[in-house]
């Protein structure tokens, strides 16, 4: 395979093994630095995703009896213990600078929650595999995802519309747009008063910035909202018979 000729290259190569090293190395200086530069925030951000991963267990906790007994059959729980990791990675990417990172994650976590939302409302009876093999199969049809997903589940439809709105706005920071490039803009800009290379600005992107923060960390809140309003809302339709 492609990647195990690589590896051997690599052992071979010596010149190779020092490049990576000295990218290790630079990757780790520009992390520290990030580091050092945003540590009075540190605190704030760990107590925050703390706070929002203890929310999400609690949530956990307090489902239906009934439906905690079927819970390694449900997608939903899948995906919800997923999002507790993911959030140990974002408090990860926030310390470090990676604030891009933060909101491809929060994205992907209300999407996921979304289709296992959906799966296990259509395919409540089905085991865990069959519902990861529906999944794939409507994944082909390439519209399970984003508005279409939301629009096709059983969820109503003021939840629908705070789902798509930060959807949209977690978009605007992963796809090219003025969102995404404002912190870039903002170190090119810097940069060209500093009478540096604008080109060296755009390369070194590892930059602590507290405005960023403050918005990654309330669209962490937010996503951690919605994602509590799916699970009730599964709860819900699951006590009142609602689930075919």
């Amino acid at each position: 395979m492609d990647y195990l000729k690589t590896i051997r290259k690599i052992k071979k190569n010596s010149q190779i093994q020092v490049n990576i090293m000295e990218f290790v190395k630079q990757y780790i200086d520009g992390c520290s630095e990030v580091i050092e530069e945003g540590k009075y925030k540190i605190d704030e951000i760990y107590e925050t995703i703390d706070e929002i991963i203890s929310e999400i267990l609690e949530n956990m906790y307090h489902l239906d009896p009934d439906l905690r007994v079927l819970r390694d059959e449900l997608l939903m729980t899948v995906r919800l213990t997923e999002c507790l990791k993911i959030f140990d990675w974002i408090l990860l990417y926030l310390v470090i600078g990676s604030y891009k990172s933060v909101h491809k994650e929060l994205r992907f976590m209300l999407e996921s929650i979304c289709q296992a939302f959906y799966i296990d409302f259509n395919h409540f009876s089905s085991s865990l595999d069959t519902k990861f093999e529906v999944l794939k199969a409507l994944g082909n049809y390439g519209s399970f995802v984003g508005s279409k997903l939301i629009d096709k589940t059983k969820l109503n439809k003021s939840l629908k519309r705070e789902i798509k709105e930060i959807y949209g706005i977690l978009s605007n920071y992963i796809h090219p747009s003025f969102e995404e490039s404002k912190l870039l803009l903002k170190r090119i800009k810097k940069a060209k008063k500093d009478q540096k290379e604008t080109l060296s600005s755009i390369i070194y992107s590892k930059k602590f910035d507290e405005f960023s923060v403050n918005k990654c960390l309330l669209n962490c809140k937010n996503v951690k909202d919605l994602i509590l309003k799916i699970n009730i809302k599964f709860n819900e339709v699951y006590k009142s018979n609602e689930i075919p």
